[in-house]
């Protein structure tokens, strides 16, 4: 596919693979800008794409702040983050019962968590700054979940 509009929005970088991707190890500060809001793609190491979210969806303008949940996913912390709960059930878990490591150690599995999304993921993300971001991405998620591009999202898209 090489049309990646959707409801007049550019989502190129988003979709092509060609486009630049990246790493949850890096400082996401440095990467996406801190106001207004975002839709991300997450892909794995074999660009296959695996997740669609938002982030920046305050009510005001002026607070809306999509770092945050980037930093979020990046922790590797199960508690209160959906995504990471996803990876670590769909394919930290399963790796761990292949080689049987297990240590019962307080954090540990967040870490685990985090290591595999630090060396295994990447994301794309396209920005909106307007006073209905927010609804905007909320609408592009939710059309794409449902395969709105033809394209969906392996862990968190919806069949219909």
């Amino acid at each position: 596919m090489t049309n990646y509009i959707l409801d007049g929005h550019d989502l190129s970088d988003l979709f092509d693979t060609r486009r630049p991707s990246f790493s949850f190890k890096d400082n996401p500060r440095h990467i996406i800008p801190n106001k207004g809001s975002i839709l991300y793609s997450v892909w794995d190491g074999d660009e296959q794409f695996i997740y669609i979210g938002i982030s920046g969806l305050q009510k005001s303008l002026n607070r809306r702040n999509p770092i945050s949940r980037m930093q979020s996913h990046a922790s590797g912390r199960r508690s209160g983050d959906q995504f990471c709960i996803y990876i670590h059930d769909i394919f930290v878990i399963p790796g761990l019962i292949k080689t049987g490591e297990y240590e019962s150690e307080r954090g540990w599995l967040d870490k685990v968590t985090q290591k595999y999304i630090h060396d295994n993921l990447r994301y794309r993300f396209v920005s909106f700054l307007s006073d209905d971001s927010d609804g905007i991405v909320r609408r592009l998620e939710n059309k794409i979940k449902k395969g709105g591009m033809e394209l969906t999202p392996k862990i968190n898209g919806i069949d219909v």
